[in-house]
C-alpha cells in the first residue's frame, strides 16, 4: 500500500511538474509569422585567370564598387598599352592632316615651279632657234627634235610642280580627313573595350552588404562563371510572413510595419515591399496551428536593421500599422 502511495505521489508531482513548465513558456509574440531572410548575391568572375589577390574576407562589410578579388591581368595591360599607342599614331596623322602644309614647303614648291617656269622659257628660245635653223638648211633635224623634246619635257615639269603647289596650298581634302577621323574613332572605341576587358579582370560589387562566404583562394584559377563570394545587404533583412486571406483588407504596398523576434528584444522598423498575387496553404513551420488550415497570402516585408541584430533563419513576428 505505501508503495502505491508513493507511487500514485510522484505522478501528481510530474504532472504538476510539466503543467507549471508549461505555463512558464512564453506565448508566442503577436503578429504574423515568417523567417527573416537576406536578399543573398553569387558573385562570380567575367573572365578566365590565375587568381592574384582576394581583398575580402568573411564577414567583411563593404560599400559599393569595391574590390573583393582580382584576376591577374598582365597580358591585358599590356594589349592596352598597344590599343593606346595605336590610338596615339592615328590622332597624330589626323592632326597632321588639319594642320595642312608647313609655310616653308609651299615656298619651296612655289621656287620649284618658277625655276620650271625659267627652264621652260630657255627651252622655248632653243626651240625657236633651232626651227628658223632647221627651216634653212642650217642644222640637222636631230637638233630640232632634240629642242621639241625639251620643251615638253620642262612645260610637263612645271605642270606637274603647279599642280604640286595647288595642293598644298588647299590642304587635305574631305574624304582624307574622314578616313583620319574613322581610323581614330575605330583606334579610340578598340582601346576603350580592352580598357572594359581590363576591368572586369576585377571581381567589384554593384552594392554594398557584407561577405557571407568565399570560395576562392589568391593564387586559384578561376574560369568564367565560377563563383567567388556570396554576399548579401544585412542591413536590409526581409520577412515574408503570411496574411490569412480573410485579413488582407487595408494591407498596401510601403505601409510601416512593426518586426519583433527571439533573437533580439528590440522592435524593429519596416514597410510592406511586395503582397503576392496568389494565395496559398500555410507553411508547416507558423506555430499556430490554429491557421494552418487557413489559405494565406505571402507579404514580403523589408526590415531597417543597421545594427546587424538579426540573422538570417530566425523567426519573425510582424504587426502591420493599418
Amino acid at each position: 500500500m505505501v508503495n502505491k502511495f508513493w507511487a500514485k505521489l510522484l505522478r501528481h508531482l510530474a504532472l504538476a511538474q510539466a503543467l507549471w513548465g508549461c505555463a512558464r513558456l512564453p506565448a508566442t509574440p503577436e503578429g504574423y509569422q515568417g523567417i527573416v531572410e537576406y536578399d543573398e548575391r553569387l558573385l562570380a568572375f567575367e573572365v578566365a585567370g590565375r587568381i592574384e589577390r582576394v581583398v575580402l574576407a568573411r564577414g567583411d562589410r563593404f560599400a559599393a564598387g569595391a574590390l573583393l578579388a582580382e584576376v591577374d591581368a598582365t597580358l591585358q595591360r599590356l594589349v592596352c598599352e598597344s590599343r593606346r599607342a595605336a590610338l596615339e599614331v592615328a590622332e597624330a596623322e589626323l592632326a597632321l592632316l588639319l594642320a595642312g602644309s608647313r609655310r616653308e614647303d609651299i615656298a619651296a614648291a612655289a621656287a620649284q615651279v618658277e625655276a620650271s617656269a625659267a627652264s621652260e622659257d630657255l627651252a622655248r628660245k632653243s626651240y625657236e632657234r633651232a626651227r628658223s635653223l632647221s627651216a634653212s638648211g642650217s642644222v640637222p633635224r636631230e637638233e630640232l627634235d632634240r629642242a621639241t623634246a625639251d620643251l615638253a619635257r620642262f612645260t610637263s615639269e612645271k605642270k606637274a610642280l603647279q599642280e604640286h603647289l595647288g595642293l598644298l596650298r588647299r590642304g587635305s581634302r574631305r574624304e582624307e580627313l574622314l578616313r583620319a577621323r574613322a581610323r581614330v574613332a575605330q583606334a579610340r572605341s578598340t582601346l576603350r573595350m580592352e580598357e572594359e576587358r581590363l576591368d572586369r579582370h576585377r571581381l567589384r560589387a554593384q552594392s554594398g552588404g557584407e561577405v557571407l562566404d568565399l570560395s576562392v583562394e589568391a593564387g586559384e584559377l578561376a574560369s568564367v562563371g565560377s563563383a567567388a563570394a556570396l554576399v548579401a545587404d544585412t542591413t536590409h533583412p526581409r520577412a515574408e510572413v503570411f496574411v490569412p486571406q480573410g485579413e488582407l483588407d487595408g494591407i498596401r504596398i510601403g505601409m510601416p510595419a512593426r518586426v519583433r523576434s527571439d533573437a533580439s528584444k528590440r522592435v524593429f522598423a519596416g514597410k510592406v515591399e511586395h503582397i503576392a498575387a496568389t494565395t496559398e496553404f500555410t507553411p508547416k513551420f507558423l506555430f499556430s496551428p490554429r491557421e494552418r488550415p487557413n489559405l494565406v497570402v505571402r507579404v514580403r516585408v523589408r526590415i531597417d536593421d543597421p545594427g546587424r541584430r538579426l540573422h538570417a533563419g530566425v523567426p519573425a513576428f510582424v504587426s502591420l500599422r493599418r
